[in-house]
């Protein structure tokens, strides 16, 4: 497995010197030093676990290496050699690394490990200039636990047991990032109620918004910025998944549509903050930070500020997922971050709190919902965000709760909707006295929500449109990374391709990575260093330094789905890439590149009746449908390509066009794209490596190196998919009348993807009708024709 490095910037010698110097790894007299003595000082450095000033204890350590297979290090040093050959060298250095001799690598040939790994060597060591660029590389390579020789060397104690000499209320950088410099034994833990403009519950007081903060106890005395992370889940959550709504049951004709819409909340104008000294926060927080690239930036200076905004644990108000109001509520935390928004110690609204210790520039942390939020906020260009890396996040609600006319559940989350999001966020009704003064106006918020979601057609709407971002990302003016997993069926990719197709023309710098997962981090792969690169884009875009970050990685990074430890540079990520081909289902059930087929084929839906007589979960019968699995697939038609003699990259969005017609006067179709072939195939979920190997600061929590690696045989893999109402044939935001038996013209794009099909393996293109994992699955048989004759698919590859 390689250890991808792509956050190391290159630097020069003098600075390599003088940061090395700061840090106090290069001994202050290191010029009168010989190569032996400088050589030896360094390693004894590596072992950050021994005092300092233990010269016989750290003398001892040089005695557990060895440079070759019949040499120690001590024995060598005991030569006064004046070079080190690579060899000899890199034996030292993987063991500082945490490599085993004998289990990892060979003293013979140490090399070729690193070379394996993808470990950087330099090219000689024949000075003392040489050997001191040699271990400012070294400090800054992946060890075998993921994390930089540096970060681990801080994990065991480096910096606190030389904090005596080090800097003081000042960050520390080392090759462009931050270090762990600063005392996380004693983190200030707050929380403070932010006044917001809105009154969602009515009752006639500006909502307040509780915000919980974890910064450096140095931030006292110095200013440093905000990682701010809108997290409606961290007051709590109200398990609802036994209510989520019953999917088992008949279309509706869509004709039915009313266009619900969208109606705002009242606003009543929060007070302005003062000009005076204000008081400190008397309420310290009991909550723990829920994101883990938060807490190895807390270390690193960045204070950690969560908010769940309106109708979370400790705030006011009601929650309405999704709504322009979430949206306000959550920008109001960084307008008072910024300086531009009161708020109080406590929710008497009597002492007044500033975020003082804040150098007023926010940056965005968060997956999933948090992500979202990101996206929300950045919509508004509100001032102080300098920055959002949104990972995993709905860019539209639309995109997120139905799909081209139709209700589609997110992955493992049939049933649910808007409504009952809101009833697991609602984290207020927790708290006895916020029930009792919330439930009545939230029972109102549950009808409404209930009543214009509409779950009967699933048509866009104005209470959609306003649910979507991607209509105000002309106010966008802080960088944006996105990240997001190109299998994630929970939030579908279609989300984070809409808004890159926008963000990409922004004049902001802008950054995408996708990886192989599900709905996923990716802080923490063995492939790519993505924590090392968030502290370098943290520290240039919060602390204003110049450090290579605009131009240190591609703008489009995409891991491959074959070999984990491969990821591709992109400029772009759309239609554009690649050469457009076409495909045809015929007759005898081929897809080719040319020729349409004749015949008119029928495949009978039976809704959900076999599957809940099954009962097997949603995850077992996908697996089962792809791979042709004979009682699963029959209610479908499935066209297959010859195996590929070459391998095919397919990019963007693939696009169907059917011919259809229903034996009911409603219908949905659903589409997808296969690859067939009996190999290894990645896990879908990373494996873990390493469990809570990575310490994030010194005694200061952990995180877990994992990677996708090869897994049992399969026989196939679900590479995108899409589903259409019929009733939207000649309009998206539309439905019209259809009658059963006739034909009718679908066009609709699949969910994007980028996925490279192997030597050996087959295309299939299925087409079917209930999906049980995402559609409604109805209650009465319906018949499916299609004419070949007007059936397509074509698609970008490369």
């Amino acid at each position: 497995m390689k250890y991808n490095q792509y956050a190391y910037v290159e630097t020069k010698l003098e600075t390599q010197v003088k940061e090395l110097l700061q840090i106090k790894f290069l001994p202050a007299n290191y010029q009168d030093l010989s190569f032996a003595q400088l050589l030896a000082e360094m390693v004894e450095n590596c072992r950050a676990e021994v005092q300092p000033n233990d010269e016989n204890a750290r003398a001892t350590k040089l005695n557990e290496f060895a440079v070759s297979l019949t040499q120690t290090l001590v024995a060598f040093l005991d030569t006064k050699p004046e070079e080190i050959s690579l060899i000899e060298f890199y034996n030292i250095a993987l063991q500082l690394l945490d490599y085993r001799v004998h289990y990892d690598y060979d003293l013979n040939d140490p090399c070729k490990t690193m070379k394996k790994q993808a470990l950087p060597m330099v090219d000689s060591i024949s000075n003392k200039e040489e050997l001191i660029s040699a271990f400012y590389r070294l400090l800054n390579t992946r060890t075998k636990n993921g994390q930089l020789l540096i970060d681990v060397m801080a994990g065991k104690g480096y910096f606190y047991n030389r904090k005596n000499e080090l800097p003081t209320n000042q960050f520390v950088f080392l090759n462009g990032k931050s270090l762990p410099v600063f005392d996380t034994s004693k983190v200030i833990r707050e929380v403070v109620y932010v006044e917001s403009d809105l009154d969602t519950d009515g009752d006639g007081q500006s909502d307040l918004l509780q915000a919980t903060i974890f910064r450096p106890f140095e931030s006292e005395k110095m200013p440093v910025p905000a990682l701010y992370t809108a997290s409606p889940y961290f007051g709590g959550i109200i398990d609802n998944e036994k209510r989520n709504h019953n999917v088992d049951e008949n279309l509706t004709d869509a004709t039915e549509w009313t266009n619900p819409q969208y109606e705002p909340s009242a606003v009543v104008k929060a007070r302005k903050p003062s000009d005076e000294n204000t008081s400190s926060a008397t309420e310290m927080a009991v909550g723990k930070s829920s994101y883990t690239l938060n807490e190895y930036l807390l270390a690193r200076g960045f204070a950690s500020v969560f908010a769940g905004a309106i109708g979370t644990r400790g705030s006011d108000g009601l929650r309405i997922t999704g709504a322009p109001e979430e949206t306000e509520s959550a920008k109001e935390i960084i307008e008072w971050l910024h300086g531009d928004r009161i708020a109080y110690t406590d929710r008497s609204r009597k002492h007044e709190i500033k975020a003082d210790w804040c150098n007023h520039n926010i940056g965005m942390t968060g997956r999933s919902y948090l992500g979202t939020l990101q996206i929300a906020i950045a919509t508004t260009g509100v001032a102080g965000l300098k920055t959002v890396v949104s990972e995993a996040a709905i860019s539209s609600w639309y995109d997120y709760y139905r799909e081209h006319g139709l209700v589609i559940a997110p992955e493992d989350c049939q049933g649910e909707d808007l409504d009952l999001l809101a009833e697991t966020c609602q984290s207020n009704l927790l708290d006895s006295g916020d029930y009792i003064k919330i439930k009545p106006k939230y029972d109102e918020m549950q009808a409404n929500l209930l009543e214009k979601e509409d779950r009967k057609t699933g048509q866009y709407s104005d209470y959609w449109e306003n649910r979507n971002y991607r209509h105000h990302t002309d106010k966008i003016n802080c960088s944006w990374i996105s990240v997001h997993g190109l299998n994630d069926w929970n939030v579908k990719p279609k989300n984070v391709y809409k808004i890159w197709q926008k963000v990409k023309d922004l004049p902001v710098e802008h950054h995408l990575f996708l990886h192989q997962g599900p709905h996923y981090n990716m802080n923490n792969l063995v492939s790519i260093d993505f924590t090392d690169l968030m502290n370098l884009w943290f520290v240039h875009e919060l602390l204003g330094v110049e450090n290579n970050a605009y131009n240190q990685w591609p703008t489009v990074m995409i891991q491959d789905n074959l070999e984990a430890d491969i990821w591709h540079d992109e400029k772009d990520w759309s239609n554009d890439v690649g050469q457009e081909v076409v495909y045809y289902p015929t007759d005898d059930t081929e897809l080719q590149k040319d020729g349409n087929g004749k015949k008119k084929l029928t495949f009978l839906d039976l809704g959900g009746k076999e599957f809940k007589a099954a009962k097997i979960s949603e995850t077992a019968w996908q697996d089962k449908f792809i791979a042709g699995d004979e009682k699963w697939a029959k209610p479908s038609l499935r066209f297959t390509t010859d195996e590929f003699i070459h391998p095919v990259t397919i990019v963007g969005r693939p696009e169907v066009k059917l011919r259809v017609s229903s034996s009911l006067n409603k219908g949905q179709i659903s589409v997808a794209l296969v690859e067939l072939g009996d190999r290894k195939r990645l896990t879908a979920v990373p494996k873990f490596l390493m469990r809570d190997g990575q310490e994030l600061g010194f005694r200061f929590g952990t995180d877990t190196l994992q990677e996708f690696v090869p897994d049992k045989l399969s026989h196939a893999k679900l590479i995108t998919k899409a589903h259409m109402n019929l009733q939207n044939y000649a309009d998206m935001q539309k439905p019209a009348a259809i009658e059963p038996g006739e034909f009718y013209d679908l066009s609709f794009e699949l969910q994007p993807t980028y996925y490279k099909v192997p030597v050996g393996s087959k295309l299939c293109l299925i087409i079917y009708s209930t999906d049980q994992g995402m559609t409604k699955r109805p209650l009465e048989e319906t018949t499916y024709t299609i004419d070949l004759a007007k059936t397509e698919i074509k698609f970008n590859e490369k």
